[in-house]
This record gives structure tokens, sequence and C-alpha cells, in this order.
């Protein structure tokens, strides 16, 4: 928030020297013990897949606050929270519609043997599941109905 607070897109927020130590330091010995780890595998295997698993945790904090910030930044705006969301779940499915329908993937796990096929599309797989079993579905819908609460929560923080 900080940041956007320089674009002045968000107002500035009072800055904890001391949060920010213990923060830094957090994640200093968490880097530490994963090195450590790291250095002591055996199998460089694992520690590849270790030092990807960091990587993405990495990019998923910053894309967490990422999110946090334009959340504080679109609640501060004049419309209201469902207003957000819903502006926010369009983009988000027309950035993700074309991977869905065109990406081809592994099928994991058995499934090939179920569905007939190695690789297919998430929207391949959704559709071979609707014709197995239409009751899987109503989870799906559900999953999204508590996203969406789920982001009205975020978004009213």
């Amino acid at each position: 928030s900080q940041c956007l607070a320089l674009c002045k897109l968000y107002p500035f927020k009072p800055c904890r020297p001391l949060e920010i130590a213990l923060m830094v330091v957090g994640v200093v010995c968490a880097g530490v013990f994963t090195m450590a780890r790291i250095a002591g595998e055996e199998k460089k295997t694992e520690s590849s897949n270790m030092l990807l698993g960091v990587l993405m945790c990495i990019a998923s904090l910053f894309s967490g606050s990422i999110n946090l910030a334009l959340a504080g930044v679109l609640g501060e705006t004049k419309l209201n929270v469902y207003d957000t969301v819903a502006y926010m779940a369009v983009p988000a499915t027309v950035f993700l519609m074309p991977i869905a329908f065109f990406v081809q993937k592994p099928v994991p796990g058995e499934w090939h043997l179920v569905l007939g096929r190695d690789h297919m599309s998430d929207w391949e797989i959704l559709r071979g599941v609707w014709a197995l079993n239409k009751q899987t579905m109503f989870w799906l819908a559900l999953s999204g109905v508590l996203s969406f609460l789920y982001n009205i929560i975020q978004f009213s923080i």
C-alpha cells in the first residue's frame, strides 16, 4: 500500500519500523532454514523441487499482498463490495478462459483410463466429469459460491 501511496493511488499509512524489522527477521530465518535444508539433501531432485516450492510461496505472498493492496484501493471507491467482486470476476474469467479451453495437460492419476485420453484441457475434463457424475457439479457450483463469499469478506476488510 505504501508503493500505491507513492503513486497517489492510496493514502499513506503509518509505517512501524518494529513491525517491518520483525517481518524481515522472520523472512531471513525462514530463508536460512530452507537453504540449510536444501544443502543437507542428498537427492538433488528433492532439493530442486523444494526450491521451486519456495519460489511459488514467494510468488503467492507477493500476489496476496498486491491483492490486499488492490482490495484496499477498490474498497475506497464508490462501488459497494458486491460490485467490486462482480467487476473483478469478469476480467479474471475472460483471462482464464483460453487457458481452460485450449491448454492440454496430462490427466492426473488413473483418470486417463476413465476419460479415455492422456492429455485434456480443463473444459474437456469438466465435460467428462459431467457425463460420469452430474452430482459432482453441485460441489463445483458450491465452491464457486463459497469463493464469491470469501471475496466479499476480503473486500469488506
